[in-house]
């Protein structure tokens, strides 16, 4: 089972798996796990296939190979209703654990390549001349009391990045504060990312577009020393930071706006 064809038909079906599945009385059930055992085969998934799949879809193949009817419309209700369960880290992968699942080869449970980091921005502010920002970040799936956050500024054009520890919230688990300081950043649009790190695995994601509801969005501008800087939202929603050198104007008028900007 190593053709193009065959591996599109078997994701196509597996796809059905979902919803549709559990809205199927018995018979109907049965016709479709009988069906799809057969494009199977019984030496289930190549290494092919499997490459080809995501852990969602191994899974779902391997309770149809077994015929463990039970375990998979609980791994189907589980992932409907919004609870795929957890996972565990061993040697830098990640493996999706379900205790009702015995068996499980490694290579299906692997969703190292699928796990990504959840956040939301909760606030971001001026705190005299400097940008506080307040969220929640970690890695999806994975519990652990041990999450450190990272925001990093990467410049949009250049690549050039600065990263600013964050230290955790007391009021929120995975919650974190960090402050920027414009006057280490250098001239330029940069986009604001966060890393979150657990149990020596890192993801990172664009952020601010998952954000707090009572957030607002209106862009903010202040005087830093000699720079101009704020902070707004780009089109598709993610945090974005602005730093530019103010004129270089050194008449007494131009000193009186600066004086004024300032205060």
């Amino acid at each position: 089972m190593t053709s193009d064809c065959t591996i599109s038909v078997l994701r196509d079906v597996l796809r059905v798996y979902d919803h549709r599945y559990l809205g199927l009385d018995r018979v109907q059930r049965e016709r479709l796990v009988d069906g799809t055992r057969r494009v199977i085969g019984e030496e289930g998934l190549s290494d092919a296939v499997r490459a080809a799949m995501p852990a969602s879809a191994r899974l779902r193949a391997f309770c149809i190979q077994h015929g463990l009817r039970e375990e998979l419309e609980r791994l189907i209700r589980d992932e409907v209703e919004g609870a795929p369960g957890g996972a565990v880290v061993v040697g830098g992968r990640i493996y999706a654990m379900y205790p009702y699942l015995r068996g499980v080869p490694r290579q299906d449970a692997d969703i190292t390549t699928e796990v990504g980091v959840d956040h939301r921005l909760d606030t971001v502010s001026w705190q005299g001349k400097r940008i506080r920002i307040r969220g929640f970040a970690a890695l999806q799936r994975v519990e652990t009391n041990r999450t450190a956050v990272d925001v990093i500024l990467r410049e949009r054009t250049t690549g050039k990045e600065h990263g600013f520890p964050a230290v955790p919230r007391q009021d929120l688990p995975d919650g974190f504060e960090t402050v920027i300081d414009p006057i280490v950043v250098q001239p330029g649009r940069w986009d604001v990312h966060v890393a979150a790190t657990a149990l020596g695995v890192t993801r990172e994601a664009r952020f601010g577009s998952v954000r707090a509801e009572e957030l607002k969005t209106s862009p903010q501008v202040r005087t830093a020393g000699l720079r101009d800087a704020g902070f707004y939202f780009t089109r598709g929603g993610h945090l974005a930071v602005i730093v530019r050198e103010q004129p270089r104007d050194t008449s007494l008028s131009a000193r009186l706006r600066r004086l004024a900007g300032r205060r």
